[in-house]
Protein backbone atom coordinates (compact mmCIF):
# COMPACT_ATOMS: atom_id res chain seq x y z
CA UNK A 1 0.00 0.00 0.00
CA UNK A 2 1.01 3.53 -0.56
CA UNK A 3 0.18 7.08 0.19
CA UNK A 4 -3.04 7.93 -2.11
CA UNK A 5 -3.06 10.87 -3.55
CA UNK A 6 -6.70 10.99 -3.48
CA UNK A 7 -7.22 10.74 0.15
CA UNK A 8 -4.78 13.77 0.34
CA UNK A 9 -6.38 15.86 -1.72
CA UNK A 10 -9.72 15.33 0.16
CA UNK A 11 -8.02 15.63 3.72
CA UNK A 12 -7.06 19.23 1.93
CA UNK A 13 -10.55 19.89 0.36
CA UNK A 14 -12.03 19.09 4.15
CA UNK A 15 -9.32 21.47 5.85
CA UNK A 16 -9.56 24.56 4.03
CA UNK A 17 -13.59 24.27 3.62
CA UNK A 18 -13.70 23.79 7.45
CA UNK A 19 -10.68 26.43 8.13
CA UNK A 20 -12.57 29.12 5.86
CA UNK A 21 -15.96 28.44 6.96
CA UNK A 22 -17.27 27.96 3.61
CA UNK A 23 -20.89 27.32 3.56
CA UNK A 24 -23.88 27.30 1.22
CA UNK A 25 -25.57 30.90 3.15
CA UNK A 26 -25.70 33.36 0.39
CA UNK A 27 -25.08 36.00 2.42
CA UNK A 28 -22.20 34.28 4.23
CA UNK A 29 -20.51 33.29 1.36
CA UNK A 30 -21.14 36.93 0.26
CA UNK A 31 -19.19 38.89 3.51
CA UNK A 32 -16.53 35.76 2.96
CA UNK A 33 -15.63 36.82 -0.89
CA UNK A 34 -15.48 40.73 0.37
CA UNK A 35 -13.11 39.53 2.82
CA UNK A 36 -11.32 36.57 1.86
CA UNK A 37 -11.28 36.46 -1.91
CA UNK A 38 -7.55 34.28 -2.01
CA UNK A 39 -9.10 32.22 0.73
CA UNK A 40 -12.30 31.35 -1.06
CA UNK A 41 -10.15 31.05 -3.83
CA UNK A 42 -7.93 28.08 -2.67
CA UNK A 43 -10.89 26.29 -1.29
CA UNK A 44 -12.41 26.27 -5.12
CA UNK A 45 -9.16 25.17 -6.40
CA UNK A 46 -8.43 22.49 -3.85
CA UNK A 47 -12.02 21.36 -4.67
CA UNK A 48 -11.30 21.23 -8.21
CA UNK A 49 -8.13 19.25 -7.81
CA UNK A 50 -9.92 16.72 -5.68
CA UNK A 51 -12.73 16.54 -7.98
CA UNK A 52 -10.86 16.03 -11.57
CA UNK A 53 -8.09 13.74 -9.47
CA UNK A 54 -11.01 11.31 -8.72
CA UNK A 55 -12.60 11.36 -12.24
CA UNK A 56 -9.77 10.68 -13.63
CA UNK A 57 -8.41 8.09 -11.01
CA UNK A 58 -11.74 6.83 -10.72
CA UNK A 59 -12.23 6.41 -14.75
CA UNK A 60 -8.47 4.48 -14.86
CA UNK A 61 -9.90 2.19 -12.16
CA UNK A 62 -13.05 0.98 -14.45
CA UNK A 63 -11.13 0.90 -17.57
CA UNK A 64 -8.66 -1.37 -16.03
CA UNK A 65 -12.24 -2.99 -14.37
CA UNK A 66 -14.07 -3.59 -17.76
CA UNK A 67 -10.18 -4.76 -19.80
CA UNK A 68 -10.22 -7.64 -16.72
CA UNK A 69 -13.74 -8.46 -17.45
CA UNK A 70 -13.76 -9.02 -20.98
CA UNK A 71 -13.36 -12.50 -22.47
CA UNK A 72 -11.62 -13.58 -25.26
CA UNK A 73 -14.15 -12.20 -28.15
CA UNK A 74 -13.80 -8.74 -26.44
CA UNK A 75 -16.31 -5.78 -27.35
CA UNK A 76 -15.36 -4.07 -30.40
CA UNK A 77 -17.58 -0.76 -29.46
CA UNK A 78 -16.03 -0.15 -25.81
CA UNK A 79 -12.60 -0.57 -27.59
CA UNK A 80 -13.53 1.81 -30.07
CA UNK A 81 -14.41 4.17 -27.54
CA UNK A 82 -11.36 3.95 -25.44
CA UNK A 83 -9.12 4.47 -28.68
CA UNK A 84 -11.52 7.65 -29.42
CA UNK A 85 -11.51 9.19 -25.77
CA UNK A 86 -7.43 8.26 -24.73
CA UNK A 87 -5.64 7.59 -27.78
CA UNK A 88 -7.13 9.63 -30.90
CA UNK A 89 -7.63 12.71 -28.93
CA UNK A 90 -5.65 14.49 -26.18
CA UNK A 91 -8.38 13.59 -23.12
CA UNK A 92 -10.08 16.12 -21.30
CA UNK A 93 -12.92 15.97 -18.29
CA UNK A 94 -15.10 14.82 -20.98
CA UNK A 95 -12.97 12.21 -22.68
CA UNK A 96 -12.23 10.84 -18.76
CA UNK A 97 -16.21 10.76 -18.04
CA UNK A 98 -16.82 9.10 -21.11
CA UNK A 99 -14.40 6.45 -20.35
CA UNK A 100 -16.10 5.94 -16.80
CA UNK A 101 -19.16 6.07 -18.40
CA UNK A 102 -18.36 3.25 -20.99
CA UNK A 103 -16.45 1.32 -18.23
CA UNK A 104 -18.18 0.87 -15.20
CA UNK A 105 -20.91 -2.37 -14.09
CA UNK A 106 -24.55 -1.03 -13.80
CA UNK A 107 -24.83 -2.65 -10.53
CA UNK A 108 -21.81 -0.99 -9.16
CA UNK A 109 -21.73 1.70 -6.82
CA UNK A 110 -19.36 3.31 -9.25
CA UNK A 111 -22.42 3.95 -11.37
CA UNK A 112 -24.30 6.25 -9.16
CA UNK A 113 -21.86 9.72 -10.09
CA UNK A 114 -22.11 8.72 -14.01
CA UNK A 115 -26.12 8.34 -13.56
CA UNK A 116 -28.31 11.15 -14.91
CA UNK A 117 -30.67 12.56 -12.07
CA UNK A 118 -34.63 12.34 -13.69
CA UNK A 119 -35.04 16.09 -15.59
CA UNK A 120 -31.02 16.46 -14.46
CA UNK A 121 -27.57 15.66 -15.50
CA UNK A 122 -25.13 13.34 -13.34
CA UNK A 123 -22.99 14.41 -10.69
CA UNK A 124 -20.13 13.92 -13.05
CA UNK A 125 -21.61 15.90 -15.56
CA UNK A 126 -22.64 18.58 -13.13
CA UNK A 127 -19.10 18.78 -12.03
CA UNK A 128 -17.37 19.33 -15.28
CA UNK A 129 -19.58 22.29 -16.53
CA UNK A 130 -19.08 24.16 -13.51
CA UNK A 131 -15.40 23.29 -13.85
CA UNK A 132 -15.10 24.95 -17.22
CA UNK A 133 -17.33 27.35 -16.54
CA UNK A 134 -15.28 28.53 -13.67
CA UNK A 135 -12.07 28.13 -14.97
CA UNK A 136 -12.87 30.13 -18.38
CA UNK A 137 -14.27 32.82 -15.87
CA UNK A 138 -18.13 32.39 -16.83
CA UNK A 139 -18.59 32.36 -13.01
CA UNK A 140 -16.03 34.56 -10.81
CA UNK A 141 -15.30 35.09 -7.33
CA UNK A 142 -17.99 37.86 -7.21
CA UNK A 143 -20.80 38.29 -4.73
CA UNK A 144 -23.07 39.08 -6.93
CA UNK A 145 -22.52 35.51 -8.15
CA UNK A 146 -23.10 33.97 -4.82
CA UNK A 147 -26.13 31.50 -5.70
CA UNK A 148 -23.82 30.17 -8.47
CA UNK A 149 -21.23 29.14 -6.44
CA UNK A 150 -23.31 27.69 -3.88
CA UNK A 151 -24.46 25.34 -6.79
CA UNK A 152 -20.88 24.78 -7.14
CA UNK A 153 -20.23 24.05 -3.26
CA UNK A 154 -23.05 21.44 -3.45
CA UNK A 155 -21.47 19.88 -5.92
CA UNK A 156 -17.79 19.75 -4.61
CA UNK A 157 -20.08 18.10 -1.17
CA UNK A 158 -21.21 15.53 -3.52
CA UNK A 159 -18.18 14.70 -5.06
CA UNK A 160 -15.84 14.20 -1.73
CA UNK A 161 -18.48 12.25 -1.04
CA UNK A 162 -16.98 9.51 -3.42
CA UNK A 163 -14.30 9.06 -1.11
CA UNK A 164 -15.95 6.21 -0.06
CA UNK A 165 -15.82 4.54 -3.32
CA UNK A 166 -12.21 5.26 -2.71
CA UNK A 167 -11.60 3.65 0.69
CA UNK A 168 -12.82 0.46 -0.54
CA UNK A 169 -9.58 -0.14 -2.17
CA UNK A 170 -6.16 0.79 -2.60
CA UNK A 171 -3.13 1.72 -4.91
CA UNK A 172 -1.15 -1.13 -4.41
CA UNK A 173 2.31 -1.08 -5.87
CA UNK A 174 4.06 -4.33 -7.06
CA UNK A 175 7.15 -4.97 -9.36
CA UNK A 176 7.36 -1.44 -10.38
CA UNK A 177 3.65 -0.82 -11.31
CA UNK A 178 0.71 -0.01 -10.13
CA UNK A 179 -2.69 -1.74 -9.26
CA UNK A 180 -6.03 -1.39 -7.34
CA UNK A 181 -6.35 -3.54 -4.59
CA UNK A 182 -10.17 -4.69 -3.99
CA UNK A 183 -10.32 -7.51 -0.97
CA UNK A 184 -6.86 -8.78 -2.62
CA UNK A 185 -8.06 -8.61 -6.24
CA UNK A 186 -5.10 -6.74 -7.98
CA UNK A 187 -6.84 -4.92 -11.60
CA UNK A 188 -3.66 -3.48 -13.08
CA UNK A 189 -3.41 -0.16 -13.72
CA UNK A 190 -0.67 0.13 -16.15
CA UNK A 191 0.02 2.22 -18.76
CA UNK A 192 -3.03 4.66 -17.48
CA UNK A 193 -1.33 5.23 -13.72
CA UNK A 194 2.45 4.71 -13.47
CA UNK A 195 5.24 5.06 -10.41
CA UNK A 196 7.59 7.53 -11.39
CA UNK A 197 10.93 6.73 -12.33
CA UNK A 198 12.90 9.51 -9.85
CA UNK A 199 10.19 9.67 -6.94
CA UNK A 200 7.98 6.36 -7.31
CA UNK A 201 4.72 8.40 -7.09
CA UNK A 202 1.70 7.98 -9.23
CA UNK A 203 1.47 9.77 -12.96
CA UNK A 204 -1.61 9.70 -14.72
CA UNK A 205 -1.99 9.14 -18.28
CA UNK A 206 -2.09 13.21 -20.06
CA UNK A 207 -2.28 12.41 -23.42
CA UNK A 208 0.00 11.35 -26.60
CA UNK A 209 1.84 14.53 -28.39
CA UNK A 210 4.46 14.98 -31.59
CA UNK A 211 2.65 12.78 -33.59
CA UNK A 212 1.83 10.30 -30.99
CA UNK A 213 5.42 9.40 -30.61
CA UNK A 214 5.42 10.80 -26.94
CA UNK A 215 3.08 10.20 -23.76
CA UNK A 216 2.89 13.01 -20.95
CA UNK A 217 2.03 11.47 -17.58
CA UNK A 218 1.05 14.21 -14.47
CA UNK A 219 2.23 13.51 -10.91
CA UNK A 220 -0.98 13.52 -8.81
CA UNK A 221 0.68 14.97 -5.49
CA UNK A 222 2.39 17.69 -7.14
CA UNK A 223 1.05 18.78 -10.96
CA UNK A 224 4.40 18.45 -12.53
CA UNK A 225 5.00 16.35 -15.97
CA UNK A 226 6.82 13.72 -17.48
CA UNK A 227 6.97 12.84 -20.73
CA UNK A 228 8.29 8.97 -22.12
CA UNK A 229 8.59 7.33 -25.48
CA UNK A 230 4.41 6.23 -26.67
CA UNK A 231 6.05 3.52 -28.73
CA UNK A 232 7.59 1.65 -25.94
CA UNK A 233 5.04 2.50 -22.91
CA UNK A 234 1.81 3.58 -24.23
CA UNK A 235 1.22 2.06 -27.93
CA UNK A 236 1.53 -1.71 -26.74
CA UNK A 237 -1.80 -1.16 -24.43
CA UNK A 238 -3.49 0.25 -27.27
CA UNK A 239 -2.66 -2.40 -30.02
CA UNK A 240 -4.75 -5.11 -29.02
CA UNK A 241 -7.90 -2.50 -29.09
CA UNK A 242 -6.77 -1.36 -32.92
CA UNK A 243 -6.70 -4.92 -33.54
CA UNK A 244 -9.87 -5.95 -32.16
CA UNK A 245 -11.87 -3.38 -33.43
CA UNK A 246 -10.14 -3.83 -37.31
CA UNK A 247 -11.42 -7.45 -36.74
CA UNK A 248 -15.08 -6.76 -36.35
CA UNK A 249 -14.70 -8.67 -33.10
CA UNK A 250 -17.28 -7.55 -30.30
CA UNK A 251 -20.72 -8.41 -28.30
CA UNK A 252 -24.13 -6.65 -28.89
CA UNK A 253 -24.82 -3.49 -26.22
CA UNK A 254 -26.99 -5.12 -23.41
CA UNK A 255 -29.61 -3.48 -23.10
CA UNK A 256 -31.35 -6.30 -20.48
CA UNK A 257 -31.37 -3.71 -17.94
CA UNK A 258 -33.07 -0.83 -19.29
CA UNK A 259 -35.63 -2.92 -20.58
CA UNK A 260 -36.71 -4.63 -17.58
CA UNK A 261 -36.77 -1.63 -15.97
CA UNK A 262 -38.71 0.53 -18.40
CA UNK A 263 -41.11 -2.65 -18.50
CA UNK A 264 -42.00 -2.28 -15.17
CA UNK A 265 -43.60 1.21 -16.18
CA UNK A 266 -45.55 -0.11 -18.79
CA UNK A 267 -49.05 0.74 -17.86
CA UNK A 268 -52.08 2.24 -19.78
CA UNK A 269 -50.65 2.56 -23.13
CA UNK A 270 -52.58 -0.72 -25.22
CA UNK A 271 -53.64 1.65 -27.86
CA UNK A 272 -50.70 3.64 -28.66
CA UNK A 273 -48.50 0.06 -28.70
CA UNK A 274 -51.04 -1.91 -30.91
CA UNK A 275 -50.95 1.30 -33.40
CA UNK A 276 -47.23 0.36 -33.92
CA UNK A 277 -47.47 -3.16 -34.14
CA UNK A 278 -49.97 -3.36 -36.69
CA UNK A 279 -47.27 -0.88 -38.34
CA UNK A 280 -44.97 -3.27 -37.65
CA UNK A 281 -47.01 -6.21 -39.54
CA UNK A 282 -47.98 -3.78 -42.86
CA UNK A 283 -47.12 -3.53 -46.06
CA UNK A 284 -48.06 -0.17 -46.69
CA UNK A 285 -45.62 2.00 -48.29
CA UNK A 286 -44.94 4.79 -45.62
CA UNK A 287 -42.40 2.56 -43.46
CA UNK A 288 -40.56 5.28 -41.51
CA UNK A 289 -42.83 6.01 -38.16
CA UNK A 290 -41.19 8.85 -36.33
CA UNK A 291 -42.56 8.90 -32.67
CA UNK A 292 -41.64 12.40 -30.77
CA UNK A 293 -42.86 13.94 -27.84
CA UNK A 294 -41.24 16.78 -24.98
CA UNK A 295 -39.62 14.37 -22.27
CA UNK A 296 -41.26 12.43 -19.65
CA UNK A 297 -44.56 11.02 -22.07
CA UNK A 298 -43.01 7.40 -22.24
CA UNK A 299 -41.12 7.04 -25.09
CA UNK A 300 -38.80 4.51 -23.35
CA UNK A 301 -41.35 2.37 -21.61
CA UNK A 302 -44.02 2.08 -24.78
CA UNK A 303 -40.46 1.24 -26.63
CA UNK A 304 -39.80 -2.03 -24.57
CA UNK A 305 -42.96 -3.42 -24.01
CA UNK A 306 -43.33 -3.62 -27.96
CA UNK A 307 -39.24 -5.04 -28.23
CA UNK A 308 -41.52 -7.88 -25.48
CA UNK A 309 -44.33 -7.88 -27.38
CA UNK A 310 -42.57 -8.66 -30.75
CA UNK A 311 -40.06 -11.16 -29.26
CA UNK A 312 -42.38 -13.34 -27.07
CA UNK A 313 -45.54 -13.51 -29.44
CA UNK A 314 -44.08 -15.83 -32.13
CA UNK A 315 -47.57 -17.13 -32.44
CA UNK A 316 -49.00 -14.08 -34.05
CA UNK A 317 -46.54 -12.81 -36.08
CA UNK A 318 -42.79 -13.53 -35.17
CA UNK A 319 -41.74 -10.44 -36.58
CA UNK A 320 -37.33 -9.91 -36.20
CA UNK A 321 -36.54 -6.56 -34.51
CA UNK A 322 -33.20 -4.75 -34.47
CA UNK A 323 -33.17 -2.38 -32.11
CA UNK A 324 -30.92 -0.07 -30.11
CA UNK A 325 -31.13 2.54 -27.04
CA UNK A 326 -29.28 5.45 -27.06
CA UNK A 327 -28.08 6.03 -23.99
CA UNK A 328 -24.69 6.93 -22.29
CA UNK A 329 -21.06 7.28 -24.14
CA UNK A 330 -20.77 4.82 -26.94
CA UNK A 331 -24.26 4.18 -27.26
CA UNK A 332 -25.21 7.65 -28.35
CA UNK A 333 -23.42 7.55 -31.70
CA UNK A 334 -25.28 6.25 -34.77
CA UNK A 335 -21.87 4.94 -36.00
CA UNK A 336 -21.81 2.91 -32.57
CA UNK A 337 -25.31 2.32 -33.71
CA UNK A 338 -24.75 0.52 -36.59
CA UNK A 339 -22.07 -1.61 -35.36
CA UNK A 340 -24.87 -2.84 -32.69
CA UNK A 341 -27.64 -3.39 -35.09
CA UNK A 342 -25.22 -5.87 -37.29
CA UNK A 343 -23.93 -7.29 -34.88
CA UNK A 344 -27.42 -8.17 -33.66
CA UNK A 345 -28.68 -9.91 -36.67
CA UNK A 346 -25.45 -11.47 -36.71
CA UNK A 347 -26.11 -13.17 -33.39
CA UNK A 348 -29.52 -14.27 -34.49
CA UNK A 349 -28.29 -15.58 -37.74
CA UNK A 350 -30.57 -13.31 -39.83
CA UNK A 351 -27.63 -11.97 -42.51
CA UNK A 352 -27.06 -14.38 -45.07
CA UNK A 353 -23.01 -15.30 -45.42
CA UNK A 354 -23.06 -17.23 -48.21
CA UNK A 355 -21.54 -13.94 -50.52
CA UNK A 356 -17.83 -14.34 -49.51
CA UNK A 357 -17.13 -10.62 -49.58
CA UNK A 358 -20.10 -10.17 -47.24
CA UNK A 359 -19.03 -13.06 -45.12
CA UNK A 360 -15.46 -11.02 -45.04
CA UNK A 361 -17.04 -8.26 -43.31
CA UNK A 362 -18.94 -9.29 -41.39
CA UNK A 363 -16.08 -11.09 -39.94
CA UNK A 364 -14.17 -7.99 -40.24
CA UNK A 365 -16.47 -4.85 -39.74
CA UNK A 366 -15.95 -1.43 -41.74
CA UNK A 367 -14.05 1.13 -38.91
CA UNK A 368 -15.16 4.03 -41.04
CA UNK A 369 -19.29 5.50 -40.64
CA UNK A 370 -19.74 5.46 -44.56
CA UNK A 371 -17.88 2.09 -45.19
CA UNK A 372 -20.49 0.76 -42.24
CA UNK A 373 -23.35 2.28 -44.13
CA UNK A 374 -22.86 0.95 -47.29
CA UNK A 375 -22.71 -2.57 -45.73
CA UNK A 376 -25.71 -2.19 -43.39
CA UNK A 377 -27.62 -1.13 -46.43
CA UNK A 378 -26.38 -3.90 -48.62
CA UNK A 379 -27.25 -6.46 -45.92
CA UNK A 380 -30.98 -5.03 -45.79
CA UNK A 381 -31.23 -4.89 -49.62
CA UNK A 382 -29.62 -8.39 -50.52
CA UNK A 383 -28.63 -10.85 -47.59
CA UNK A 384 -31.58 -10.22 -45.08
CA UNK A 385 -32.89 -14.13 -44.19
CA UNK A 386 -36.30 -14.15 -43.16
CA UNK A 387 -37.43 -16.50 -40.52
CA UNK A 388 -39.14 -19.11 -41.34
CA UNK A 389 -42.39 -18.42 -39.06
CA UNK A 390 -42.50 -14.48 -39.63
CA UNK A 391 -45.53 -14.82 -41.73
CA UNK A 392 -44.97 -10.77 -42.65
CA UNK A 393 -41.78 -11.15 -43.89
CA UNK A 394 -40.90 -7.42 -42.71
CA UNK A 395 -37.97 -6.56 -40.60
CA UNK A 396 -38.58 -4.15 -37.66
CA UNK A 397 -35.57 -1.49 -37.02
CA UNK A 398 -36.04 0.99 -33.86
CA UNK A 399 -33.87 3.47 -32.46
CA UNK A 400 -34.81 4.67 -28.80
CA UNK A 401 -33.76 8.66 -28.01
CA UNK A 402 -32.59 10.03 -31.74
CA UNK A 403 -32.14 13.52 -29.35
CA UNK A 404 -29.34 11.64 -27.35
CA UNK A 405 -27.39 11.02 -30.75
CA UNK A 406 -27.39 14.36 -31.76
CA UNK A 407 -26.19 16.17 -28.61
CA UNK A 408 -23.53 13.85 -28.33
CA UNK A 409 -22.18 13.23 -32.02
CA UNK A 410 -24.04 16.26 -34.27
CA UNK A 411 -22.33 15.70 -37.12
CA UNK A 412 -23.98 12.22 -37.31
CA UNK A 413 -27.79 12.25 -38.35
CA UNK A 414 -30.12 9.38 -38.94
CA UNK A 415 -30.49 11.25 -42.37
CA UNK A 416 -27.29 9.72 -43.39
CA UNK A 417 -28.25 6.22 -43.69
CA UNK A 418 -30.75 7.02 -46.51
CA UNK A 419 -28.05 8.53 -48.75
CA UNK A 420 -25.10 6.27 -51.14
CA UNK A 421 -22.06 7.65 -51.25
CA UNK A 422 -19.11 7.97 -53.72
CA UNK A 423 -15.57 7.24 -53.12
CA UNK A 424 -15.22 10.90 -51.63
CA UNK A 425 -17.63 10.18 -49.25
CA UNK A 426 -20.01 12.68 -50.64
CA UNK A 427 -23.94 12.04 -50.86
CA UNK A 428 -25.28 11.30 -54.33
CA UNK A 429 -28.12 9.32 -55.02
CA UNK A 430 -30.92 9.09 -52.19
CA UNK A 431 -30.78 5.15 -50.64
CA UNK A 432 -34.90 3.69 -49.87
CA UNK A 433 -35.27 0.79 -47.90
CA UNK A 434 -37.81 -2.39 -48.77
CA UNK A 435 -40.95 -1.21 -47.47
CA UNK A 436 -40.82 -4.64 -45.41
CA UNK A 437 -38.01 -3.05 -43.60
CA UNK A 438 -40.20 -1.35 -40.94
CA UNK A 439 -38.41 2.15 -39.19
CA UNK A 440 -39.48 3.09 -35.95
CA UNK A 441 -37.57 6.23 -34.55
CA UNK A 442 -38.10 7.95 -31.22
CA UNK A 443 -37.38 11.64 -29.93
CA UNK A 444 -38.10 14.20 -28.14
CA UNK A 445 -39.70 17.17 -29.41
CA UNK A 446 -39.18 21.34 -28.61
CA UNK A 447 -42.72 22.72 -27.27
CA UNK A 448 -43.13 24.57 -30.75
CA UNK A 449 -43.04 20.42 -32.41
CA UNK A 450 -39.73 21.33 -34.42
CA UNK A 451 -38.01 18.26 -35.07
CA UNK A 452 -35.08 19.94 -37.92
CA UNK A 453 -33.03 19.39 -35.22
CA UNK A 454 -32.81 15.39 -36.19
CA UNK A 455 -32.60 16.09 -39.83
CA UNK A 456 -34.92 13.35 -40.82
CA UNK A 457 -35.17 12.57 -44.78
CA UNK A 458 -37.37 14.03 -46.37
CA UNK A 459 -39.24 10.68 -47.51
CA UNK A 460 -42.76 10.46 -48.92
CA UNK A 461 -42.14 6.75 -47.31
CA UNK A 462 -42.99 8.62 -43.62
CA UNK A 463 -45.88 7.50 -41.72
CA UNK A 464 -48.20 9.79 -39.80
CA UNK A 465 -50.20 9.09 -36.73
CA UNK A 466 -51.90 11.73 -34.47
CA UNK A 467 -52.05 9.37 -31.49
CA UNK A 468 -48.00 8.97 -32.08
CA UNK A 469 -47.06 12.65 -32.92
CA UNK A 470 -46.90 13.70 -30.56
CA UNK A 471 -47.08 11.14 -27.75
CA UNK A 472 -49.05 12.86 -25.37
CA UNK A 473 -49.05 12.18 -21.50
CA UNK A 474 -50.67 9.16 -19.65
CA UNK A 475 -54.29 10.02 -19.55
CA UNK A 476 -56.09 9.08 -16.33
CA UNK A 477 -58.84 7.43 -18.38
CA UNK A 478 -56.20 4.92 -19.41
CA UNK A 479 -55.06 4.46 -15.93
CA UNK A 480 -58.67 3.84 -14.87
CA UNK A 481 -59.21 1.10 -17.45
CA UNK A 482 -56.05 -0.97 -16.98
CA UNK A 483 -56.95 -1.06 -12.95
CA UNK A 484 -60.83 -1.80 -13.90
CA UNK A 485 -60.60 -4.92 -11.97
CA UNK A 486 -58.51 -3.97 -9.33
CA UNK A 487 -59.52 -2.20 -5.84
CA UNK A 488 -57.08 0.52 -6.14
CA UNK A 489 -56.95 4.39 -4.83
CA UNK A 490 -57.09 7.73 -6.40
CA UNK A 491 -53.76 8.17 -4.72
CA UNK A 492 -51.79 4.95 -6.10
CA UNK A 493 -53.22 5.86 -9.81
CA UNK A 494 -51.79 9.41 -9.67
CA UNK A 495 -48.31 7.77 -8.60
CA UNK A 496 -48.80 5.44 -11.64
CA UNK A 497 -49.21 8.32 -13.93
CA UNK A 498 -46.08 9.77 -12.41
CA UNK A 499 -43.46 7.24 -12.51
CA UNK A 500 -44.84 6.15 -15.70
CA UNK A 501 -42.94 9.37 -16.85
CA UNK A 502 -40.11 7.86 -18.33
CA UNK A 503 -37.74 10.33 -20.86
Amino acid sequence: MIESPIQKYHQRFIEIKAEKGINTDVSSLSDLIEKDPSGVNNYFMAAIGMSTLMLRIGSVIQLCSKLQRLDDQGDALFMKQVIENLRESLPSDTSWKNIWMISVSPESKWSNPIQQTKGGSSLIDRFITFRNRFVHQQISLNPEQSSQLIKGIEIFDEMADLIALFNEGELHEKEGQFYWNLSGDLIPLHPYLQVGEKDGLPYIFQGLYDNKQNAAFLNTFFGDEIKQGAIEHVEPAFEPLKNAIKGGAGQVFDHSERLSYYRACFVGRERERNEIINFTKSDCEQNVLPIKSPAGMGKGALMADLIYQLQNQAEKANIPILYHFCGAGMQNSLHATLYHLILQGKRNQWWSIENETISRKLERLPSKYIDLIHLFQELLDEHFKNPRNNSTENLVILIDGLDEAQVAYSNLRISDWFFKYNEKEEQEDEWRSSSTIRWIFTYRCADDGAENFYRFPAMKEVSLNKMLQPLEGLKPEAVNEAFREFNVSDEFKKAVILNAEIN
